[in-house]
């Protein structure tokens, strides 16, 4: 018995080489690459948002002149990157 299961076991290396590739391993994570462009504009998206908030906090932060108008621009910004999350 125990010579039978290292005969098994000295094989399984072989035997994974030697088997057809799997449908994931064309596709990482089981993505289909037929929505590679779909998947890279949606992206692009949710990235330019996220640039247009950060460049609006930036300004606020820039043009605040004492530590309330800071404040409201931190909650404003908080509240920007909340309304973006899914869900939302």
């Amino acid at each position: 018995m125990k010579k039978a299961l290292t005969a098994i076991l000295a094989l399984l290396p072989s035997l994974a080489l030697a088997a057809p590739a799997a449908p994931a391993a064309s596709a990482p994570h089981g993505r289909d690459p037929a929505r590679f462009g779909e998947m890279k504009a949606k992206q692009l998206q949710m990235l330019s948002q996220h640039i247009q908030v950060l460049q609006s906090a930036q300004r606020c932060v820039q043009a605040a002149q004492t530590p309330q108008a800071l404040q409201s621009c931190r909650e404003a910004l908080r509240q920007q990157v909340e309304a973006m999350r899914p869900g939302h």
